[in-house]
């Protein structure tokens, strides 16, 4: 997508899916498979099938190599805009697959209905012009992360490594601190590490440096306050750390494909 998107939902069929080149997506997404065949690229090659969830974080390579009678259900959306952070534990499947893991979950046999049933209230709700509706449809959200969060394996320790992996350090570490005048060498210094092991570290977790993750990190939050603030788009780079509005208007067009003002434009509706 060349813009980041608050919230989507779409379905779709297809009887023949061919490969797409390698993408990276500004939101988080997720598929969920009624039926058919899904063959992807996230690192090895990977098929998901029937009552499957693919789960891509922002900002993840991956690749589609195809797919056969497919009918599928798509769903992204902006994490900061709706105040959602990967610590949260709903958001533990994305936090996995950051981190190497596998994207693909099966939902159990019993909880399917039940996740397709959430899915269509929240593209009903998106639909919907009401007051009411942005709270709605985050909390719609939540439900269907909660399905997908209580499929994962039970094994504990899965938690654990991910908390304690350097990366996942590293990426929390930024997310509390990036509005403040931090650099790699910060970062590196907080963790106890030398920059060039942690950018090394975070490169080949990722596929982006640490500089790139605080430059993700304040443009989310641009994307947060320009959803639901007033401030100006001046105010809102000054606060989040750039002092040169020019630089920050430059930098947020080639991370969404628009500039900041045209960002919320497009995306005031859902939240209004």
């Amino acid at each position: 997508m060349s813009h980041t998107i608050v919230l989507d939902v779409d379905y779709f069929e297809c009887e023949v899916m061919e490969s797409h080149s390698e993408a990276v997506h500004t939101e988080h997404a997720m598929s969920y498979i009624v039926s058919g065949e899904l063959v992807m690229e996230h690192g090895d090659k990977i098929i998901a099938g029937a009552g499957d969830v693919v789960v891509v974080p922002a900002g993840v390579p991956h690749r589609l190599v195809g797919g056969a009678d497919l009918k599928i259900w798509w769903l992204g959306f902006c994490v900061s805009c709706l105040d959602i952070n990967e610590e949260q534990p709903l958001m533990m499947p994305f936090q996995r697959v950051r981190l190497g893991a596998q994207p693909v979950i099966s939902i159990p046999d019993n909880r399917r209905e039940r996740l397709v049933t959430f899915i269509n209230e929240l593209k009903d709700e998106l639909q919907a012009e009401g007051i009411e509706s942005f709270e709605i449809m985050k909390s719609m959200l939540l439900l269907i992360l909660k399905e997908i969060y209580r499929a994962l394996p039970s094994d504990n320790q899965i938690s654990g490594t991910i908390r304690e992996s350097l990366t996942y350090q590293a990426l929390s570490y930024i997310q509390l601190h990036c509005l403040e005048p931090i650099s790699l060498k910060d970062v590196a210094s907080a963790l106890h590490k030398t920059p060039a092991h942690l950018t090394a570290t975070v490169k080949k977790s990722t596929g982006y440096s640490v500089g790139q993750w605080l430059t993700k990190a304040r443009l989310s939050e641009a994307c947060k306050r320009l959803l639901h603030s007033p401030s100006s788009v001046e105010d809102i780079a000054v606060k989040i750390g750039w002092n040169d509005v020019t630089f920050f208007i430059r930098q947020f067009k080639k991370e969404f494909g628009v500039t900041p003002a045209a960002w919320r434009k497009k995306n005031a509706n859902i939240h209004h």
